[in-house]
């Protein structure tokens, strides 16, 4: 991607996944909605905001490089990032023991951010584009299991609402 796609393409995706966490504030918002948009304060459905964005940018890559093989780059580099996340946002928390929302949000978009460079880097890695259909299928395995954990997420603090 040239640099100017680079930036548009992050200032879209982080409107697009800070918007997700906004949805289930709608009056039609129902559980289905809620196995894609973050419906609780956790870390976890908070990935949601890197998975689907990131998702998206894999559709685009597709469709305007006419490739299939460009999917694995950023699923492999939203997963990246989502343990960074996890750290970040203990890290602080573990101090304070309260959400910081700007502190929340510069994690995002710095999250955001490497993702897309992350995918400009892994994608004209053969490995990435080879196992191509593994990527897609580790992808699906990450929304089910999102989706099931949004609702019945185990006792572990990742899980825990701490809204």
């Amino acid at each position: 991607m040239s640099r100017k796609e680079t930036v548009i393409v992050a200032i879209l995706l982080v409107i697009i996944g800070t918007s997700m966490h906004f949805l289930h504030h709608l009056p039609c918002f129902n559980h289905f909605w809620g196995y894609i948009f973050p419906v609780k304060e956790s870390v976890m459905a908070h990935a949601k905001m890197i998975i689907y964005p990131m998702a998206l940018l894999s559709l685009y890559l597709i469709i305007s490089r006419k490739d299939i093989c460009e999917v694995g780059a950023p699923i492999l580099a939203g997963l990246a990032v989502i343990p960074l996340i996890i750290v970040a946002f203990f890290s602080y928390w573990v101090f304070v023991r309260h959400e910081l929302m700007a502190l929340d949000i510069v994690i995002y978009i710095a999250a955001i951010v490497g993702a897309i460079l992350l995918t400009g880097r892994w994608r004209t890695s053969s490995l990435v584009r080879k196992y191509w259909p593994l990527w897609t299928v580790l992808f699906l395995i990450i929304v089910i299991l999102t989706g099931y954990l949004t609702y019945n997420a185990p006792e572990w603090i990742v899980f825990a609402d701490l809204g």
